[in-house]
């Protein structure tokens, strides 16, 4: 009998000590991401003449698509977990397309997030691809010129009060460009949490060089006459987006 009762003991014991040691390790959760697409804090609104650049040019917006891909958080320390690897294509015609959630996140306290703006190069080269990735999204040049990373059309006016077509067409396999922004707060342990991540249009068109419309407006990734218009519009992009809010 004092055996038995020994021997349960030990086993409520043990049930005890797995619980708590199971309770102990932390969980994998995820994370939502709302994009705000804007001009200095104005939403995006296709159509008429609504924005004004760095340089004073009026312009508007009628399609404004890019791509947000290969996304990771980087702990106090400077370690990198990566968390997704997929492809976003972000239409700020398309509200549905302004949002998406990366599950399986590791369990940690973070201090950065990072991503890319574009497709890395063994993606951009790859022939017939899906989701995000599929030609009918128009965004892709050829399979060996690869995939349009930014594409914003609309108009402007000119020095001469003329409104004429503006056609930003961003890529090529040295326009892949990494952002990297601070994050506050954000701790991860089988919970979800939320980010709003800002892109704001004049940020790319002012920070650090400003592009004038009237020099460059009709712009396509990989042509000699657009190489310096590719490096500013690289050197630029990692500053046009925020961290708005995390929750």
């Amino acid at each position: 009998m004092l055996r038995k009762l020994l021997l349960t003991a030990c086993a409520g014991a043990f049930l005890i000590s797995s619980c708590k040691k199971s309770d102990s390790n932390p969980s994998p959760g995820s994370i939502q991401f709302s994009i705000s697409n804007e001009v200095d804090g104005q939403p995006i609104q296709m159509g008429p003449l609504n924005f004004q650049n760095a340089k004073g040019n009026d312009y508007s917006v009628s399609m404004l698509k890019y791509y947000l891909s290969n996304f990771s958080l980087l702990t106090a320390d400077g370690t990198e977990v990566p968390v997704n690897s997929s492809y976003y294509l972000i239409d700020a015609s398309l509200p549905a397309s302004e949002s998406f959630s990366i599950a399986d996140v590791p369990a940690g306290a973070y201090t950065k997030l990072r991503f890319h703006l574009g497709v890395d190069s063994l993606h951009n080269h790859s022939g017939t691809q899906s989701g995000a990735l599929d030609p009918v999204h128009g965004m892709i040049w050829n399979w060996n010129t690869g995939y349009i990373f930014f594409k914003h059309e609309g108009s402007y006016k000119d020095s001469l009060g003329n409104v004429t077509p503006l056609a930003f067409h961003y890529g090529s396999d040295r326009g892949y460009v990494q952002v990297e922004l601070p994050l506050s707060n954000l701790n991860i342990d089988g919970n979800t949490r939320k980010i709003t991540l800002g892109f704001n249009l004049n940020g790319l068109y002012a920070n650090p060089i400003p592009i004038d419309f009237n020099l460059d407006n009709n712009r396509t990734s990989g042509n000699r006459d657009d190489v310096f218009w590719e490096m500013t519009m690289r050197s630029n992009f990692p500053g046009a987006f925020q961290i708005i809010k995390t929750e």
